[in-house]
């Protein structure tokens, strides 16, 4: 069936363009749900999150609110709260690496982040997208969605895309600005938000072979 990838520097417009490949493709998108299963798997409590905050950021800062979600795949018992000297930022890492596996395998996701592009690295079944923009464009945005001045808006990119390259090159060995990791990068400053995501929706199907059989439906 196929999964899709989407990094995105932050402010770039991955919230929007993400949704739009998943309803073209008939896909789920899975954002927040990737650390609502780590955490689920691991069993973390607020405690365990604050100590390892600063050594996994791209992971552990969304997990303090969903400690007690609902699994969202199904895949198998939640795990009994550890105390932090148990765990450590590769323990988190591993787990969201193989929560991310498993929606590969299972297929028909458009997974935001977390290095998905490099934990799915080697299927031939997935197609990863990256999403850039100019720092002007992003640090508008942010005022704009989050209600910040200038100066929050660009110390949040700085520090925000600073985090995620960080955790893709430490936990994968992989630069996350490299553009041979993608089948596409896009620029939704120069290109616009909806334009963007027509091109990644486009540029998923034909990659994961949606293009050639709707063609070929349409002359059956």
């Amino acid at each position: 069936m196929g999964v899709v990838t989407v990094s995105r520097q932050y402010g770039a417009g991955a919230l929007r363009v993400a949704p739009a490949v998943a309803a073209a493709l008939g896909y789920r998108v899975v954002d927040r749900e990737i650390a609502e299963e780590t955490a689920r798997r691991i069993g973390l409590d607020p405690e365990v999150i604050s100590s390892l905050d600063e050594r996994a950021p791209a992971i552990v800062e969304e997990l303090g609110m969903v400690l007690n979600a609902a699994p969202p795949f199904g895949m198998g018992p939640v795990a009994e709260p550890q105390v932090a000297a148990a765990l450590d930022d590769r323990a988190l890492a591993e787990t969201t690496r193989a929560v991310i596996r498993s929606l590969g395998d299972a297929g028909g996701y458009v997974i935001v982040g977390r290095g998905g592009q490099a934990a799915l690295g080697d299927r031939p079944d997935a197609c990863h997208l990256g999403l850039v923009a100019d720092l002007s464009f992003r640090v508008q945005r942010i005022m704009e969605s989050q209600g910040v001045d200038e100066a929050r808006a660009r110390a949040l990119c700085t520090r925000v895309d600073a985090d995620r390259a960080a955790y893709v090159r430490r936990y994968y060995g992989v630069d996350i600005a490299d553009p041979l990791r993608y089948d596409a990068v896009l620029d939704t400053s120069r290109l616009g938000i909806e334009a963007a995501a027509e091109v990644a929706a486009e540029v998923a199907r034909r990659k994961l072979g949606y293009a050639a059989r709707d063609s070929s439906a349409q002359r059956s």
